[in-house]
């Protein structure tokens, strides 16, 4: 309560603050061109005889905010290109400066070449989503990462698992539907954020429509309300940033061939669809097949990805995008062993007797998934300072698959089972409304959020049984014997199909307010109501009684100092976090309504860019602690008292320190143990929580050449390390450590780039967390042309 009351006082005092306006300023805005029409992205705007200035973005794009009436010179500049001046006049709100377009200047343009190619291309911290509010990096008292499209580009990543290598803060792994689930600070948080808004899928995904990956740091209850599947967990958030259509025209396509008959295709087309420049068009596409480094397994996958931007007004702007992944390939679930076979000498998947090299299933019992995600964003500028954003995001999925489950039954026989899933099909419908106001003064500026956020969420799933067994396997003579989905479902002909419905709804309301005085010191506080709605279980068309109702608060408090210009600042942060409990039988006969198990969290760092964007990093000691879990006593009685903490320390650098030369590193020690348990388990006490290495530290180093006989030629060299991974809180069995080590050699001229990669460098035999086998060697090789 005592959180409550001081975060209800602080609130207060940011909303006042709304209220502040800066009288007589308005917004200069608008788009520099080439003169072929191209956007001309990086170059300097200058209001001149001030040192008022910003750079176009990649669409050309500038807005330079909080200007006195008045008028003034702006200039228009970047070496290799001509530079311009434009007299304007500020005597309204918002100033639409006419387009400007800046001739090539033959002689210098190589100059501009390499200008552009020695920006720190891995680095793109500013977000809209982190924060809902436009808060610069250093001035954000909260971690967060991005892994940029250069970077995923440089690494050749064709899969989505492969696009989180350079993440910071834990582990990752294919989880069992064929998306990622990356472990933060200890929990797991799986990818169902797709720019800012929830498209819950079960299904892989391609990476060939990603922009860039955000990681959000701690719990992320303020804006996505309580943690249920693992959309908005207590160590974090991942939100997926699409490829979206702009003012512009290109053509890249991309043929990419590797080891195990591994095909790829891509292609991204942009284009203006109109006279006026008002709508703009873009596709994304990906073909995939490959097989697997085991005797069985394959994928076979494409993926459509069309978007288009309608820019109607200087006030209204529309977004729609849609993206369809189609995909047939082996799945297997986490891997199990006979807790008879742990010892002293048998405590990881490297000590048991199968064969690294062999699947135990077939290519005929691959499965079918699908997946549809479409998306609208509608940003309307209602006033000067009052902007609406509405986001509506739909997703559903379905899948007809058999999954492979292995399990160590005795030293010399595997057994496998088979889960079955025929059908389950997905549905999410999530509706958010964001109200923003912006306000930049001289001396106070002033960021404020209020929103609601509605999600429908629907799974149905049909299946026989759990674990549906078919013939061991004797590894002193492997008979592997063949099975196809027919013979498959003919085997479990005579046994009931159970189809399952389970739905919820949740509703939050939120507000978030961020006020920066004199540049330097920026208060953030936030408040939510969330209410859960969880509908009765239907099972086999019988609706149960175990629906429920929720309600709980959210809070976010957070502080930033930074006093150095920009180049360094200190923050600290307090945010916490929810997960339902439904109500239960507490042992002694009794149904209680428990409260939501609770996480909060403290960190404090300190966020560092020096030399013009050249080095940037993170660093921040957070500690989370999570309360009201429920636990049993010695007479069987349960209670919300149980306890779970994390706690640990994380560094990322990103670095452009020469010409050429971009380092992406992270680090993170981490401690996630239980701390108070059911009785009769207190020798689980101190132990670290499932799937969650300790130590994670990850690298990313490339050259490439920008000038002399060998400009365009560039290296890469990267590594990946994983401290041992527990498949249970008994902490006596799991994945060993590991380092992995991968490079690249790329040429780079004119419009082609060929590209050589090599995964696992060193050959590394190692199995994740789910003690899945994991690819050995491996190289791949991409062509790639821009066209236009």
């Amino acid at each position: 309560m005592k959180v409550s009351k001081i975060l209800s006082t602080t609130l207060a005092l940011l909303m006042l603050a709304t209220t502040y306006a800066q009288e007589n300023k308005g917004r200069i805005a608008g788009k520099v061109l080439t003169s072929d029409n191209s956007p001309a992205a990086f170059i300097n705007v200058l209001i001149k005889s001030t040192k008022i200035g910003t750079m176009t973005d990649e669409n050309g794009e500038y807005s330079i905010k909080n200007i006195s009436y008045g008028n003034y010179t702006l200039k228009f500049s970047l070496m290799g290109m001509e530079t311009k001046t434009v007299d304007i006049e500020v005597n309204e709100p918002e100033v639409k400066v006419n387009d400007i377009i800046l001739n090539e200047n033959q002689e210098q343009l190589s100059e501009v070449i390499v200008i552009a190619e020695r920006l720190n291309q891995f680095a793109h911290k500013e977000s809209e989503y982190v924060a809902r509010v436009p808060l610069k990096n250093i001035n954000n008292p909260q971690s967060y990462s991005v892994v940029t499209n250069a970077l995923l580009k440089e690494q050749i990543n064709t899969d989505l698992p492969s696009s989180f290598k350079s993440i910071t803060g834990g582990g990752y792994v294919e989880s069992n539907d064929g998306n990622v689930s990356v472990y933060l600070r200890g929990f797991r948080s799986d990818v169902h954020l797709r720019n800012g808004g929830i498209a819950w899928i079960k299904a892989p995904i391609d990476p060939q429509n990603i922009e860039r990956i955000e990681l959000v740091k701690g719990p992320a209850s303020l804006f996505y309300g309580a943690n249920v599947n693992n959309v908005a967990n207590f160590g974090g958030i991942v939100n997926k940033v699409t490829k979206q259509a702009y003012s512009g025209k290109k053509l890249d396509i991309g043929y990419i061939t590797g080891r195990w008959d591994q095909n790829r295709a891509t292609i991204d087309y942009n284009t203006v669809l109109d006279k006026e420049d008002q709508v703009y068009f873009r596709f994304n596409g990906a073909y995939n097949t490959e097989n697997s480094f085991q005797d069985q397994g394959i994928k076979r996958e494409f993926m459509l990805a069309p978007s288009l931007t309608l820019k109607l007004s200087d006030r209204l702007t529309i977004q729609g995008n849609l993206e369809y992944n189609q995909s047939k390939r082996n799945l297997n679930f986490a891997r199990g062993l006979s807790s008879n076979l742990i010892s002293d000498s048998v405590n990881s998947w490297d000590d048991l007797n199968w064969d690294f090299d062999t699947n135990y299933g077939t290519n005929e019992m691959a499965g079918y998934f699908s997946s549809v995600v479409s998306q609208i964003k509608i940003d309307y500028k209602l006033t000067h300072s009052w902007t609406a954003k509405t986001t509506f995001t739909k997703a559903n999925s379905f899948t007809d698959a058999n999954y492979l489950r292995v399990v160590m039954l005795d030293e010399t026989n595997v057994g496998r089972y088979y889960l079955q899933l025929d059908p389950r099909e997905t549905d999410n419908t999530h509706i958010q409304q964001d109200f923003l106001n912006v306000i930049e003064g001289e001396k106070i500026d002033n960021k404020f959020v209020a929103g609601l956020s509605y999600l429908n969420n629907l799974d149905d799933t049909q299946r026989t049984g759990v674990w549906n067994a078919i013939d061991a396997v004797d590894i002193t003579n492997p008979v592997i014997t063949g099975l196809t989905n027919e013979q498959f479902e003919a085997n479990i002909a005579d046994e009931t199909k159970n189809k399952t419905i389970t739905k919820f709804q949740t509703l939050g309301f939120y507000v978030f307010d961020a006020i920066t005085l004199n540049k330097e010191l920026t208060f953030t506080g936030g408040l939510r109501f969330d209410r859960f709605m969880s509908d009765n279980t239907i099972s086999n068309g019988a609706e149960g009684s175990n629906g429920y109702n929720q309600k709980a608060l959210s809070t976010k408090l957070g502080l930033a100092y930074n006093p150095f210009d920009d180049k360094a600042s200190l923050f600290v942060n307090y945010m916490d976090g929810l997960s339902n409990n439904a109500p239960s039988d507490n042992g002694n006969g009794e149904i209680i309504t428990w409260d939501a198990e609770r996480a909060k969290q403290f960190e404090v760092g300190s966020k560092l860019d020096f030399f013009n964007g050249k080095l940037l990093s993170t660093i921040s000691y957070y500690n989370i602690r999570i309360d009201n879990d429920i636990i049993v006593d010695e007479n069987g009685i349960s209670s919300q008292t149980g306890e779970t903490l994390s706690k640990g320390f994380e560094i990322d650098l990103i670095a452009n320190p020469l010409p050429g030369l971009n380092i992406v590193a992270g680090f993170t020690k981490n401690n996630a143990t239980l701390e108070k348990v059911s009785s009769g388990s207190e020798d689980l006490i101190g132990n670290s929580l499932s799937y969650t290495p300790e130590t994670v530290w990850d690298f990313w180093l490339s050259y490439q050449a920008l000038k002399g006989k060998v400009k365009g030629l560039g290296f890469g060299v990267g590594a990946n390390h994983m401290s041992e991974i527990y498949n249970s809180t008994t902490n006596n069995f799991g994945s060993d450590a590991y380092t992995t080590v991968d490079a690249t050699a790329f040429y780079k001229k004119g419009k082609y780039k060929v590209s050589l990669k090599v995964d696992n460098l060193l050959d590394k035999e190692y199995y994740n967390g789910y003690g899945i086998p994991q690819k050995p060697f491996n190289f791949r090789v991409g062509l790639f042309y821009s066209v236009f």
